[in-house]
């Protein structure tokens, strides 16, 4: 079918493929994992082990490539798999650039994984250009990493200017663009090098696959990178995902052009209600993006709003309770609406505000919808609203601009690697060039951070010379010096790691200190946390290892499955 025809076109009959062999309209379906070879060893197809290709991916890759513009799309098992993999294809020492407020699975990833694997990684406010351009390291920085609609602020990003800003500088530039869809923006027309989707959401729209997506607009060195990557990890969909993936495309168009409709009208309806102290949508021209989003995406605003409500999380969460047609889940994108507390699914760490209840609008009546709310809305409590979190700002030894400059930089880039690792940071003295940050929660946080915080601090006020950090009610200096390896463990957990963790309702015990061999077991918010390893490895570890040069090892025997009350429960986040 020609590529000229329409979206609407191509999506609907699936690029208008037939089967050669059969005549069958709708594309078979290939579940071998294995293809037969020539005598000599050559392929006749170019396909030799589905970890690398199958046809079943080919015709939904072809589809989503056409529908966004692209050269080429690879599909994968997830769309972690798919935003993780573009990390991963770059690498150690490579600055990239990331939106402050993105999708959470994504930043937890960043704070956990990539920093400790080499990557150094910066969160930026995307929505003010001039901070983009002043985060850029030339010759360093190497991917701008942008979201939008963001998730689930639903912030909208200017995607010409800041690819504009990128592509000056030499970075890469990959979107994020799972909310807005291709049936709305296509980012590479903006002119974006990548495209990711967790194509779970509105690409499959039933709530019955796992898959991911990158489209990319050209073939290049690092895009077989990527597809290596891809490869060697095998992180693909089955072929079952990727036929039930094509056939979801098929009606991609219809859905999210009723489901754009459905929630300006729920958006419209809820602005002013008395229940609420925001209505968070695109759409609306009271959202501050609203004049971009109107040049950007194109026939609609999207599913996704969110509600501010104003009694706090209590009323949000009563919210929840009361609904009876909207079903309270997680993801987005389906034929079914959905509602979530997004700060419960994320856990102790997420930076979305308490009083937030993102909304997916699916393809049910709209009068249906309101009504709906408009009941749980009038069940929930009344009560003063709450407000984002933020850094702690109080404890600064002085006004000065720099300081200023100091905590400014701290809650953009420094606060959110923290608090993903299970830490909170704050300041606690700006003097001389020296930046104090007082650290706590889990030890493994901000320590290996400190690198990343002095480069990222040092770019944003000139004037800085050196970070230092500080554990929250830790004594700084171990004045005392006992003879035992035992007892210069135990002085370090009782002097420096206890204090740090007692902030999250943990305690470590030391069993045993044997030969250089130290056995530690993780109590009350540390045990079952899922943090812990990060805690240890990186945390613990490292203080007693720089106070207790003889230790040879650091093992954590914990019986985690144990843990009743885990700061961090495991699980997905």
């Amino acid at each position: 079918m020609s590529t000229r025809l329409s979206p609407e076109t191509l999506a609907a009959q699936a690029l208008g493929q037939v089967d050669q062999g059969s005549g069958a309209i709708s594309p078979p379906i290939h579940p071998s994992t294995i293809y037969e070879v020539n005598p000599d060893g050559t392929s006749p197809t170019g396909l030799a082990y589905t970890r690398a290709d199958n046809p079943t991916y080919d015709h939904a890759e072809r589809l989503l490539a056409a529908l966004e513009g692209g050269a080429s799309c690879m599909l994968f098992g997830s769309g972690n798999a798919a935003a993780t993999a573009v990390f991963q294809s770059l690498l150690p020492g490579d600055h990239v650039l990331v939106s402050r407020i993105l999708f959470w699975g994504i930043r937890k990833w960043l704070a956990e994984f990539a920093v400790t694997w080499g990557l150094d990684v910066e969160f930026v406010d995307t929505s003010v250009i001039s901070a983009v351009q002043a985060a850029i390291r030339p010759g360093r920085t190497r991917l701008l990493w942008l979201e939008t609609p963001t998730n689930p602020t639903w912030d909208v990003v200017d995607l010409a200017a800041l690819t504009q800003v990128a592509h000056a500088a030499g970075v890469r530039v990959a979107v994020g663009s799972t909310a807005a869809t291709p049936v709305l923006t296509r980012p590479i027309e903006f002119g974006a090098d990548l495209v990711v989707h967790s194509a779970t959401k509105y690409l499959n729209g039933h709530s019955d696959v796992l898959a991911g997506a990158i489209i990319t607009a050209r073939r290049d060195p690092f895009w077989e990178r990527v597809r290596a990557w891809r490869r060697d990890t095998g992180s693909l969909p089955g072929p079952f995902e990727a036929w039930l993936l094509q056939r979801g495309m098929r009606t991609l168009f219809l859905r999210v052009h009723r489901a754009s409709e459905t929630a300006l009208m729920v958006a419209r309806h809820f602005e002013k209600h008395p229940a609420l102290t925001a209505v968070v949508y695109p759409g609306l021209p009271s959202h501050p993006g609203h004049a971009i989003a109107a040049r950007q995406m194109v026939g609609g605003f999207g599913g996704m709003l969110s509600f501010r409500v104003a009694g706090g999380e209590k009323a949000a969460l009563a919210v929840l309770a009361g609904v009876s047609v909207f079903k309270r889940a997680t993801s987005l994108g389906g034929v079914e609406s959905l509602i979530e507390h997004r700060r419960s699914t994320e856990g102790a760490s997420s930076p979305v505000p308490e009083d937030l209840v993102r909304l997916s609008i699916g393809l049910e009546a709209a009068v249906d919808l309101i009504a709906d709310l408009e009941k749980a809305l009038a069940q929930a409590p009344v009560g003063p609203g709450s407000s984002p979190t933020t850094v702690p700002s109080d404890r600064l030894a002085s006004a000065s601009s720099d300081s200023a400059a100091v905590a400014a930089a701290v809650e953009r880039s420094v606060a959110p690697l923290v608090i993903a690792r299970g830490g909170s940071v704050s300041i606690v003295s700006v003097q001389d060039g020296v930046v104090t940050l007082e650290a706590s929660g889990s030890p493994g946080a901000l320590l290996p951070l400190v690198p990343s915080a002095e480069a990222l601090l040092r770019a944003a006020v000139p004037g800085i010379s050196a970070v230092r950090i500080r554990l929250a009610d830790a004594i700084p200096q171990l004045p005392r010096e006992p003879s035992t390896l035992t007892a210069r463990v135990q002085q370090v957990l009782d002097e420096q790691v206890n204090p740090t963790i007692a902030t999250h309702g943990g305690r470590v015990t030391l069993v045993d200190a044997i030969g250089g061999h130290v056995r530690l077991r993780l109590e009350g918010g540390c045990q079952g946390c899922s943090l812990a390893e990060v805690t240890v490895r990186q945390g613990i570890e490292a203080l007693l290892r720089r106070h207790v040069p003889d230790i040879v090892a650091v093992s954590d025997v914990t019986d985690h499955t144990a843990g009743t009350a885990p700061f961090f429960a495991a699980g997905k986040r």
